[in-house]
């Protein structure tokens, strides 16, 4: 007897769940995907026929449940005859179609063929549910691209193309093209040599920081210093051991400025056996108003994304042990964008913390830094890529200006071409269609502009052309890419 399971994916990737009600006017869980694991191979059906590879090896990686179905009796070799001829007679490629037959409806009847059992009728009822609501129709060509993009594996019954696109969109064309984002600017006139002390009182059982704070300032002031910033210094980043946010803020511009300037310094903190730097992000801070631990995890952001720029193409970003760890990163990034499962602890106070358009100019620049990094993961890169998508086919008001516009656009396409999965979610969401509505727009108010009557507007018309080259370009991929998809 051999035990059969079905796994159970979202597509959505939990946006279903929390977008739901708001587009389809009711509450659904998940747009449900489903396989049938049987004789450790993971058995599923869309656009392009019946697949299979190892269990959780789709490009959805591991499922968010896995159902115990029952046994069977019929062998593996038995199995696949059977699944050749489904291939060629009721589960071609070319049959599938979204509501009445598609991925479920094989995994049922596989289900069926091996244990006599149905699968759940939450997962069968889905399709009439979505049907039912004003926008199903509308929500149809989304979701056939994302089923049908899953494919891309030895599938029964015919064979894989191996051809590849023509295009120029890879990796390696990515790092040639673009280079991190940095911070770089002086530090704020408190933050000095002769002021720095005012932040840590007399009395305060740590106020030798104090001096360190003071060396680390006289150190950016003289870059030839860096010999003056020891590992005793690192210990300003221990922030859960500051007494105020202003303490915490001050350690934060002062390494965010002092990495920039020495870049010496991030390999020695990188390789500090404390580890301050790496444990940043998920320091416990200070209690304070909500609007000051947004400036703070902002100033947090910077120096994170100084430090994962410098890290880009550096031989620390071949060193497992060396990598900061990301997940605590795409938190404080997502905040700052105000995601709703990233905001403040929502408690009396934090309540009424305003996400401001300067938070939002860092968490993007931040995103874009991590886009580059070698080492994020691919649930890192779905979590990330999935809130961008949707702040730019909603098309925020605070995400139209031409900075945060090219660090947005920069972003999804660096993903998308290193997680090509990825690139079928933008599909399916008609990122397409909004960057066409912002091609055609730039190329409208472009065609107003008869020549420039000032020096400022040579300078928006520069912006308008790096953000109508990154967008053009990430139009393109998604475009020439499209036949791989469906």
């Amino acid at each position: 007897m051999f035990d059969v399971y079905l796994y159970v994916y979202d597509l959505s990737f939990g946006m279903a769940r929390t977008l739901g009600s708001a587009f389809l006017g009711k509450h659904i869980e998940g747009i449900w995907h489903t396989s049938v694991v049987v004789h450790n191979k993971e058995y599923f059906y869309g656009g392009h026929g019946i697949s299979c590879c190892p269990p959780g090896g789709t490009e959805l990686r591991q499922p968010i449940r896995k159902v115990y179905m029952g046994q069977t009796t019929i062998t593996e070799n038995d199995l696949c005859r059977y699944l050749e001829r489904l291939a060629l007679t009721q589960f071609r490629g070319g049959d599938y179609r979204l509501f009445d037959h598609n991925c479920n409806t094989f995994s049922n009847h596989l289900v069926g063929h091996l244990t006599n059992k149905q699968i759940p009728p939450y997962i069968l009822d889905l399709p009439d549910e979505i049907a039912s609501t004003p926008l199903g129709a509308a929500l149809k060509p989304a979701l056939n691209m994302l089923s049908a993009g899953l494919n891309n594996v030895p599938q029964f019954g015919l064979q894989q193309s191996s051809t590849k696109g023509t295009n120029n969109h890879s990796l390696e064309e990515i790092e040639h093209l673009f280079r991190p984002i940095f911070f770089d600017e002086p530090l704020p006139s408190d933050i000095q040599c002769h002021r720095i002390h005012l932040y840590w009182s007399t009395d305060s059982h740590n106020s030798n920081r104090a001096d360190y704070a003071a060396a680390i300032a006289e150190a950016i002031v003289n870059e030839d210093s860096v010999e003056h910033i020891t590992p005793e210094h690192y210990c300003l980043l221990d922030l859960g051991s500051l007494e105020t946010i202003d303490q915490c803020l001050a350690a934060c511009e002062l390494f965010r400025l002092a990495i920039w300037r020495i870049p010496s310094l991030l390999t020695a903190m990188l390789t500090d056996p404390n580890g301050y730097l790496h444990h940043l992000a998920e320091s416990k801070l200070p209690t304070s108003k909500p609007h000051e631990m947004l400036d703070l995890y902002a100033s947090m952001a910077k120096l994170l994304c100084n430090c994962l720029g410098l890290s880009h193409n550096w031989p620390v970003s071949a060193d497992n042990e060396l990598h900061l760890s990301l997940t605590p990163v795409l938190h404080i990034c997502l905040l700052l964008l105000d995601h709703e499962n990233h905001r403040l602890n929502q408690d009396s106070n934090a309540r009424g913390a305003i996400v401001l358009p300067e938070h939002r100019h860092i968490g993007l620049a931040l995103a874009h830094n991590m886009a580059l990094c070698s080492w994020l993961s691919c649930d890192e890169a779905l979590e990330l890529t999935i809130y961008l998508i949707h702040l730019a086919v909603t098309q925020d008001k605070s995400y139209k200006q031409p900075i945060e516009a090219i660090y947005l656009m920069r972003a999804i396409y660096f993903l998308v071409v290193r997680f090509p999965m990825l690139a079928d979610f933008a599909r399916a969401y008609n990122l397409s269609g909004c960057l066409t509505a912002v091609l055609n727009e730039i190329t409208d108010d472009a065609s107003t502009v008869v020549e420039p009557k000032h020096h400022e507007s040579s300078t928006v018309q520069d912006e308008t052309s790096m953000d109508y080259l990154i967008v053009a370009r990430l139009l393109d991929y998604l475009t020439v890419n499209n036949s791989d998809a469906v």
